[in-house]
């Protein structure tokens, strides 16, 4: 079975991260763990910021084909809790680097395409006005996002009640 060098490469940096503070990793650090040529580094990522870019964006789609497979709504909203609960330690060293302003940006971006999947597939009957969609994509993106940086390092959080309270809030029901 042939290796996938991308994945070896972030799931390195992933254990590199929790050992080391991230803006000290380097790329001669990632290919000496991973034993490969830089060469072979620069042949799968431009740089470091492409890694957890490219992380990242593997996080929110496995989390978003676990919503696909979700009986509802609240069990697609909890799939994306638990997975962020289970790489909440990688999270929050990428979110205390000083690259933290480009994590955010890149975990919006990949939230707001899952979130415009999910509503694509969940919903193709859906008519919206171009500019209400991206309004609410910008909203719903930021909010999760946001909800999941500030919860997914609770270790006593309980996904499944923040998913009700979060289906709640997205219903009109909450407050």
């Amino acid at each position: 079975m042939p290796v996938d060098m991308k994945q070896t490469i972030a799931s390195a940096f992933a254990q590199m991260a929790q050992e080391k503070n991230v803006d000290k990793i380097t790329v001669k650090d990632l290919v000496e763990r991973c034993n490969i040529s830089r060469q072979a580094f620069y042949y799968h990522f431009q740089d470091l910021l492409e890694v957890m870019e490219w992380s990242i964006r593997q996080l929110v789609q496995h989390a978003f084909q676990n919503s696909l497979n979700a009986s509802d709504p609240q069990k697609a909203i909890e799939a994306f809790i638990r997975i962020s609960m289970q790489h909440g330690d990688w999270l929050m060293c990428l979110l205390s680097s000083q690259r933290r302003e480009q994590v955010e940006r890149i975990f919006v971006d990949a939230m707001r395409s899952s979130i415009k999947m999910l509503i694509s597939s969940q919903r193709p009957d859906l008519a919206f006005c171009y500019q209400d969609l991206e309004v609410a994509l910008d909203f719903y993106a930021y909010g999760t996002a946001g909800v999941l940086f500030e919860n997914c390092k609770r270790k006593d959080l309980d996904p499944k009640t923040l998913s009700v309270q979060l289906y709640r809030l997205i219903n009109g029901q909450l407050l």
